[in-house]
């Protein structure tokens, strides 16, 4: 395997059956919550907006959604975090060896970019489901679009560079 090359698996490892587990068991208790507790979706309300609450169904996909929405958050700015620390432990690691040798590390990071601007529009896209204004909804929408610009740019970044990198 060359330097600039990315390892691959296959099937599911531990992480992924992990995070599913999770994601069930904050469902669970999310749903628990919202059936027992009268008020438990005012929580996930941001400022001064009033709260509405609807039947016990339409609670439960509201703060499960919510729950989601901001787990994906969560996830997204972590993938960035832990893509910035790996890559400059990378770039460290490559240029103590061999300062003037290319180390790939655009290419890692904007990977890990790309990833995280995912999660991000996945969960603006959830949150479409919970908006309650029209104000809210365009911003959402200019949220998306400016995301998916970025991810666009980032893609095509990544193809351009492509296996040989200077820098």
């Amino acid at each position: 395997m060359t330097e600039c090359e990315l390892p691959t698996r296959r099937g599911l490892d531990r992480l992924t059956i992990g995070i599913i587990i999770g994601l069930l068991f904050v469902t669970v208790i999310a749903t628990v919550l919202t059936l027992t507790v009268p008020d438990f979706g005012a929580l996930f309300l941001p400022g001064d907006v009033e709260y509405i609450p609807g039947g016990a169904i339409y609670e439960v996909i509201y703060v499960v959604l919510t729950i989601a929405t901001d787990i994906l958050y969560l996830l997204g700015g972590a993938g960035v975090a832990f893509g910035a620390v790996l890559v400059a432990y990378r770039f460290l690691q490559c240029k103590l060896k061999s300062p003037f040798k290319p180390s790939c590390v655009t290419r890692f990071l904007s990977g890990y970019l790309t990833l995280s601007l995912e999660l991000f529009i996945g969960a603006e896209i959830i949150k479409t489901v919970v908006v309650r204004t029209y104000e809210e909804f365009i911003l959402l929408i200019l949220v998306i679009f400016s995301r998916g610009l970025f991810s666009l740019i980032l893609y095509l970044e990544r193809r351009w560079h492509g296996v040989a990198e200077t820098e």
